[in-house]
């Protein structure tokens, strides 16, 4: 099968948008799909509920529609190389199903990497920027990281691909919503917005 965006009529009431790729990575709820030169974290909530990583593993060929919502893309249907739906009935049932080892595994990767009062922190790498947020990698885990409160539309002046950096804030639906954002020697990243519309970047030790 062949990576990429392609057409597909309306579902309903509701326009869709399809791809198809390769599987990168997957969790209780969804998975990260390679399309082309496109990646997109897939929400399978409505299809499979928290039993995605029994029916869905890396490296699996799938064919999938639905829409973004946000920065996350709900899977209204996906359809496997050999043309079986995912999750169909029996798929997304309890864990009793999966073997004991990977159902336990699951809670663990979703762990946060340090919990405190003042939030929830990650550190990890860069993998792509955008104006408002980025994608980083965190061991085994992928987030998608909204730095709006912090950086406005100028995130792409402070951070680029391959950066080393660390996270402090909430998860706000399927986005971490920043805090703080720290370098890889430990100075905060702070840009202050001015009426012009340009940005000045500091960092603060």
């Amino acid at each position: 099968m062949g990576v990429g965006c392609i057409s597909v009529p309306a579902i309903g009431d509701r326009q869709a948008t399809a791809f198809e790729g390769s599987v990168q990575r997957v969790w209780e709820d969804g998975f990260r799909l390679e399309s082309g030169d496109r990646t997109l974290n897939v929400d399978t909530w409505a299809l499979c509920g928290d039993s995605t990583a029994q029916a869905l593993s890396p490296g699996e060929q799938v064919s999938l529609s639905g829409e973004f919502d946000g920065r996350d893309f709900d899977a209204f249907e996906v359809t496997k190389a050999d043309g079986t739906p995912l999750c169909e009935a029996g798929e997304a049932a309890p864990a009793a199903a999966a073997p004991a080892a990977a159902v336990e595994s699951l809670p663990a990767e979703r762990e946060p990497a340090v919990v405190s009062a003042s939030g929830t922190s990650f550190a990890g790498t860069v993998q792509r920027v955008w104006e408002d947020g980025f994608l980083m990698e965190s061991g085994d885990r992928t987030l998608t990281v909204d730095t709006w409160e912090l950086c406005g539309d100028s995130t792409a002046q402070s951070l680029a691909v391959g950066d080393s950096a660390t996270v402090t804030g909430e998860f706000d639906g399927g986005e971490f919503d920043a805090a703080s954002l720290t370098d890889s020697a430990g100075r905060q990243i702070v840009i202050n917005l001015s009426s012009t519309n340009s940005a000045s970047i500091a960092l603060r030790v």
